[in-house]
């Protein structure tokens, strides 16, 4: 058997495919990510299973859609179960760390059960032996090791983040106020390093996971000012003045009405898209987040080029495989708004590189795809098989660069109990469709002629044809999502397939 690989998966939050160079973005300086395609190979069509932190996490760590792991929403938490994927690897002899965020219970929360799950009788967190968690954002990042090492390198760290200004304009853009070498991303990187430097013979699974660039939008000099908002794209127009989308669109954009008579904030209409009314915002406000946001990208970009140069350094490089994601992206001012949830490309297209043995420097693969992949594809490069019920396909018969026959289409789920919605979108080629539980409404979006998603054709008798067809399509991948675990102990006598087109068939 072949030496089993080292794999490393780097994982940003609120990364939007194209806020990369490497993903056709003329403005923003990606230098490593480039590198890191330009050695490895692209996935310019990927999209997320849920555009949400915790669901989408889950998937991405067991090749299970959200609602099969009952994990559907921010703010749940999400069941322990035998696929996560460094549980399968640490049983096969795998070391399975975790440095940054992981966010897979309320973020509040995970550092004391990230505490009591390692001091038990399993030591494990899902099945990661090692973890030092970095959750929140900007400024207020804490963890279960970061907190104090954060205090100690600021020791007026309260003062600082009392002090915190925002910008003039912008959208949640807000100064930093501390040492640039205490930023998240900078310890992330640092204790991954320092994870290679000690590691030993046995392979290994590296979760590299940054906070960054998810909202609120801040960054430490030189990086808050390299990118000037001046030079910064107009974002798409509002959702007002799109074709026929539904309601729930310009509601989410209109903001909340009112205050709870408690004082607390309504709850969102759509959770992961922050309640404001947008309208207020102008376009130079919507430059000024692009260019923090662009600033906060090429600041992890740096902290990826100090992981990688350590890889080679350590002459780790030939036996160690490197996968780069996001979990979800950012409107980022597109359709007049900031966060995600709603089902706009901008919110559920990431960016998915993989470079290591075996897998074609330069090659991009155009087909949909899907993060649901990710796990399998990794357990297949380690010569693992996959536990039951594992949903996803491995990728692996494309990484040698063969034109392949594929399924090219992902499925989308997002159950929101805060706004009692239930959506569920599939992606095609060329089209976009997505069907709301009990609503007369829905969404058909043409991706190929009308790009920026301004022209809902659910209610063009003209396009009812492929309607129909694309409901069929997403009635089958809805029924194929379904968790098929049911406990038994004998071999089923015909195993059924996977719903996707088999890779090796």
């Amino acid at each position: 058997m072949a030496e089993q690989p080292n794999i490393i998966m780097i994982l940003c939050d609120e990364l939007r495919a194209d806020a990369l160079s490497c993903y056709g973005n003329p403005i923003v300086q990606t230098p490593n990510i480039n590198r890191l395609a330009a050695e490895g190979m692209r996935f310019s069509q990927c999209f997320v299973t849920q555009p949400t932190c915790t669901p989408s996490r889950a998937s991405i760590l067991t090749g299970c859609y959200p609602s099969a792991l009952r994990t559907r929403m921010v703010g749940c938490y999400t069941p322990d179960d035998p696929r996560f994927l460094p549980r399968v690897l640490s049983d096969k002899g795998y070391r399975s760390a975790s440095i940054g965020k992981l966010h897979l219970v309320p973020q509040a929360a995970e550092p004391e059960i990230v505490a009591q799950r390692l001091a038990s009788d399993e030591a494990n967190y899902y099945g990661f032996q090692e973890v030092d968690l970095v959750n929140g954002h900007g400024s207020r990042c804490f963890g279960n090791r970061y907190t104090d090492w954060l205090r100690k390198s600021a020791p007026d760290l309260d003062e600082r983040q009392a002090n915190t200004m925002p910008y003039e304009n912008g959208v949640n853009c807000w100064r930093w106020n501390l040492p640039e070498e205490v930023h998240s991303s900078h310890y992330i990187a640092d204790r991954a390093i320092e994870f290679l430097e000690s590691a030993t013979d046995a392979p290994y699974f590296l979760h590299v996971s940054f906070p960054d660039p998810h909202y609120p939008f801040t960054v430490p000099e030189p990086w808050a000012s390299l990118y000037q908002p001046a030079d910064m794209p107009l974002p798409i127009p509002p959702i007002t003045e799109s074709d026929d989308m539904p309601r729930l669109h310009e509601r989410v954009y209109g903001g909340p009405q009112a205050q709870s008579s408690d004082g607390e904030r309504p709850r969102d209409r759509v959770i992961g898209t922050p309640p404001h009314n947008y309208a207020e915002f102008g376009p130079e406000d919507w430059q000024q987040v692009k260019a923090i946001y662009y600033g906060m990208v090429s600041l992890v970009d740096h902290s990826i080029g100090r992981i990688m140069d350590a890889v080679d350094r350590l002459d780790l490089r030939d036996n160690t495989m490197i996968v780069f994601l996001s979990d979800h992206g950012d409107y980022l001012g597109d359709h007049g708004m900031y966060g995600k949830g709603l089902p706009y490309e901008s919110a559920l297209r990431t960016p998915l590189i993989a470079r290591g043995p075996g897998i074609a420097a330069g090659h991009t693969i155009d087909s949909v795809e899907s993060t649901l992949d990710i796990a399998p594809t990794l357990l297949d490069m380690a010569g693992i098989a996959e536990p039951e019920g594992v949903q996803g396909c491995s990728l692996k018969p494309l990484f040698g660069g063969a034109d392949l026959p594929r399924p090219s289409v992902a499925l989308v789920e997002n159950d929101d109990d805060f706004a009692a919605l239930r959506m569920r979108s599939i992606f095609t080629p060329q089209w976009r469709l997505t069907y709301y539980l009990n609503q007369e409404w829905g969404e058909l979006i043409d991706r190929e002629g009308d790009p920026l998603e301004m022209r809902n054709l659910w209610n063009d008798p003209a396009h009812g044809a492929v309607k129909q067809q694309l409901l069929a399509e997403l009635l089958q991948e809805v029924t194929a999502s379904i968790d098929m675990q049911n406990g038994r102990k004998q071999q089923p006598s015909a195993p059924v397939p996977k719903w996707r087109v088999s890779y090796h068939d």
